[in-house]
């Protein structure tokens, strides 16, 4: 069975319209880059930064002590 040319010309057609779109969009969010604003933290985002975030403070916060750094060269 053969595939009605109707059928991919739709397709193709709703593809272009969504970059289309897709364009716009970008091209709107570039002019109005001073306009955006973060959105508030949702609960998966808190959970992920309680979860996630306290390792990552908690590495940063590590002594860097144990680090070998080179021995400077007596002077002669």
């Amino acid at each position: 069975m053969y595939e009605h040319p109707y059928l991919s010309e739709q397709l193709t057609r709703h593809d272009q319209e969504q970059m289309e779109r897709a364009a716009a969009r970008r091209l709107f969010l570039i002019e109005h880059a001073d306009q955006i604003r973060p959105r508030p933290e949702g609960a998966v985002r808190r959970i992920l930064r309680r979860a996630f975030g306290s390792a990552r403070q908690r590495s940063a916060t590590a002594p860097t002590s144990a680090r070998c750094d080179a021995a400077a060269a007596p002077a002669q």
